[in-house]
C-alpha cells in the first residue's frame, strides 16, 4: 500500500494512511479518471471491500478522496444497519480520520484553511465548497503546465455554449446545485457534470 500511495499523496501522510490500511484492511486501486466521481467505496457479496481513487487528482485532492472513502469503510464496519451514505455517521468518521492530517506539514496553507472550513460539515463531494475547489485547483499540474490553455470552469460558461470535455463536445445546460446538465452533441444524451470541472471552450 505504502509503495502505491507514495506516488499520489503528500509524503507526510504516507505513514498515517498505511496505519489506516492495516487497521481497516481493504483492496485498493488507482483508476483511470471518471466523469462522475473522484473515488468509490464498494462491498462485494463475499464481504470483500474495494476502495478506488482517480489517478488524475493532485496529491491533496487524492488524499482527501482517499480518507473520504476510508470513512465509508469505517461506517460499514461500525453499524449493522446501513446509515445514509453521507449522513451524520459518515461525517463524524470523516472528521475523525482527517483530524490528524489538518496541519501545514501535510497541506499548504492555501488548501488547509478552506479544508478546515469544509470539514466542519463535510459534504458528499468537495465540489460543495467552491473555496476548497479553487484552492485545490492551484495544484493541478495539468493546468500549471499549460498557462495559455483555452480551459475554463464549466460554471463560467453561458447556457447553450459548446465545450469539449473528455474529448467529447457538449452544450451547457442548467445548473443543478453542484452539477450542470449538459447534452453530448453526438449522442444527444444529457449528463450531469461537476460545475467546477475544467472544460475546453469551443471557438
Amino acid at each position: 500500500m505504502k509503495d502505491l500511495l507514495k506516488s499520489y499523496i503528500p509524503v507526510e501522510a504516507l505513514s498515517y494512511c498505511q496505519e489506516l490500511f492495516q487497521h481497516y484492511p481493504f483492496h485498493f486501486q488507482v483508476t483511470r479518471p471518471r466523469r462522475t466521481k473522484f473515488g468509490d467505496f464498494r462491498v462485494f457479496p463475499d464481504g470483500q471491500v474495494r476502495i478506488t481513487v482517480n489517478a488524475d487528482l493532485n496529491p491533496y485532492a487524492f488524499l482527501i478522496t482517499f480518507i473520504h472513502e476510508v470513512a465509508h469503510l469505517v461506517v460499514h464496519r461500525t453499524y449493522r444497519r446501513r446509515p445514509q451514505p453521507h449522513g451524520k455517521a459518515w461525517q463524524t468518521a470523516f472528521q475523525k480520520l482527517m483530524q490528524p492530517l489538518l496541519t501545514e506539514q501535510v497541506f499548504p496553507a492555501a488548501v488547509l484553511y478552506p479544508l478546515q472550513a469544509y470539514m466542519l460539515r463535510p459534504a458528499a463531494t468537495t465540489s460543495g465548497s467552491p473555496a476548497l475547489v479553487q484552492a485545490l485547483r492551484q495544484y493541478d499540474s495539468q493546468l500549471q503546465s499549460d498557462p495559455v490553455s483555452n480551459q475554463v470552469s464549466l460554471k463560467d460558461l453561458s447556457e447553450g455554449q459548446s465545450f469539449v470535455f473528455r474529448k467529447k463536445i457538449y452544450v451547457r445546460g442548467a445548473l443543478r446545485r453542484t452539477r450542470v446538465v449538459c447534452k453530448e452533441v453526438d449522442s444527444g444524451v444529457s449528463y450531469a457534470i461537476l460545475a467546477h470541472a475544467w472544460v475546453d471552450r469551443c471557438e
